[in-house]
């Protein structure tokens, strides 16, 4: 192991890791980062049994008292892990390496990119596989590509009063795992309710008014399922799901949010909450380049968000 003075925050690289962000990952847009700057702490859950929903009598009678109401506080913990990789550039490569060539930048992007995929695993997986999340495992004539016996559009409007009680707000953003999409857009019922379609096909825009919300995103990122050294065997990181969900303008206090990614931007050499270290081991005869960095992936609010499980075959 190097020693900490020999390892140097390369600010340059630690913006290029900041700048790169692939458009297939939306990890970030369903669970909106929140800088905090501890890498644990608790945050207030105001009001959870709801009492500023709960008639009260405020009638009052001349020289008595008001009737006293309040409401409860709650709090949740965060705990941001720390999520690194790391590789190597040996002195041959950097020699040897044409001009087009950029190792650090190459293996910044690289790390990057993984880190990436893992936090968008990471929310699939924690919104699939939790047993707080409100939803349905769709099958048969149910399904949406079910194009006789099938609604995806009454089904989504459905569920919006679902939510609404649940956390007192309409949920805003659908999402839809791309094999969703390519079915729902050209779902029957989908172009009877909207005739002006150019060519009969919806794109996001069209599905928007059509579903009446805010966004519909399409989740498109890829993950290779195949062991190292197999061929690949490339699959969709959120299946054949979709879910709707209330995602906040802004991150805010007292605003409901189905989730939050909370991320320490004051780690230690951090620049937006991402480090990049580089150091020599001479033993390797290479230099190290490491990206890291701190978060936690916490849903806030389950009520808000409603998940269809194989919503297509």
């Amino acid at each position: 192991m190097p020693e900490v003075s020999q390892v140097h925050i390369d600010a340059a690289l630690t913006n290029v890791c900041v700048a790169y962000s692939n458009p297939n990952f939306i990890a970030d847009l369903v669970a909106p980062p929140v800088a905090v700057r501890k890498q644990s702490d608790r945050y207030f859950i105001y009001d959870p049994d709801r009492d500023r929903f709960r008639a009260s009598d405020d009638k009052r009678a001349p020289g008595a008292e008001a009737n006293e109401v309040n409401f409860a506080l709650s709090n949740d913990s965060y705990y941001c892990e720390d999520h690194a990789l790391a590789s190597v550039i040996p002195d041959e490569e950097r020699e040897n390496a044409d001009p087009p060539i950029q190792p650090e930048i190459d293996r910044v992007e690289f790390l990057m990119e993984k880190m990436l995929l893992n936090k968008e695993l990471l929310l699939a997986d924690r919104i699939t596989a939790g047993s707080d999340i409100p939803g349905e495992t769709l099958s048969g004539t149910a399904q949406w590509s079910d194009y006789e016996n099938s609604d995806p559009v009454a089904e989504v409007e459905n569920h919006k009063a679902t939510i609404q009680a649940a956390v007192q707000v309409a949920p805003n953003t659908l999402v839809l795992a791309y094999d969703v999409y390519t079915k729902v857009r050209l779902h029957p019922k989908v172009a009877e309710r909207n005739p002006s379609m150019k060519i009969g096909v919806a794109d996001t825009g069209d599905l928007e008014k059509l579903f009446g919300v805010e966004r519909v995103l399409v989740a498109r990122a890829l993950k290779n399922a195949a062991a190292p050294g197999q061929t690949a065997s490339m699959q969709y990181v959120w299946g054949k799901n979709a879910f709707l969900c209330y995602i906040p303008p802004r991150p805010a206090p007292k605003r409901v949010a189905f989730a939050y990614s909370f991320v320490w931007t004051l780690a230690p050499g951090s620049v937006a909450g991402h480090v990049v270290e580089v150091w020599r081991d001479n033993a390797r005869k290479a230099d190290m380049l490491r990206v890291q960095r701190y978060y936690d992936q916490k849903v806030i609010a389950p009520g808000a968000i409603y998940l269809w499980k194989a919503a297509v075959a």
